[in-house]
């Protein structure tokens, strides 16, 4: 008898389990709560408008490539990068700022908003390309511990 198992939710982690799943033989079913799959990566239409229900960025793209390549199939056989800058728009209830795309960008703005007097201790470990990455997620997780912490409005 095929194993079984069972998802629930359909956004990337949860997508990515169901593939993993059947790829190793198990019958994979998905429960979802909304009309649609995705996650956060789904659109809502409404009276002619389309609205971008999540990412706001694109983190790590080398973790979608390596689950890509898994499959002998590469991110760009479905779709296509463009580099924004800024990056994003963090909102507070008064004021944004807005966030660069490089690295210097955001040592730069970092310094600029005096949020790190430490700078150079700070950003030191950072600075060679492979490690990077951590540091774009790391100041995520900053980012969204910020607005847990002083945003009214839920995520």
């Amino acid at each position: 008898m095929k194993p079984t198992a069972t998802i629930i939710g359909s956004g990337f982690s949860s997508l990515s389990a169901a593939t993993s799943l059947a790829d190793k033989g198990f019958d994979v079913t998905i429960i979802e709560k909304n009309e649609s799959a995705g996650g956060r990566a789904r659109k809502f239409e409404h009276d002619g408008f389309m609205f971008d229900m999540g990412p706001s960025w694109y983190w790590m793209p080398d973790v979608f490539d390596k689950y890509f390549a898994r499959f002998g199939k590469k991110t760009s056989d479905y779709y296509t990068l463009k580099r924004l800058d800024p990056s994003y728009r963090v909102f507070f209830e008064d004021e944004y700022v807005d966030m660069p795309a490089s690295f210097q960008g955001l040592i730069d703005l970092f310094e600029c908003l005096a949020v790190n007097s430490l700078s150079p201790f700070v950003f030191r470990p950072f600075q060679s390309s492979e490690r990077k990455e951590q540091f774009f997620y790391m100041v995520g997780l900053i980012l969204l511990l910020i607005h847990q912490l002083f945003v009214q409005s839920p995520l």
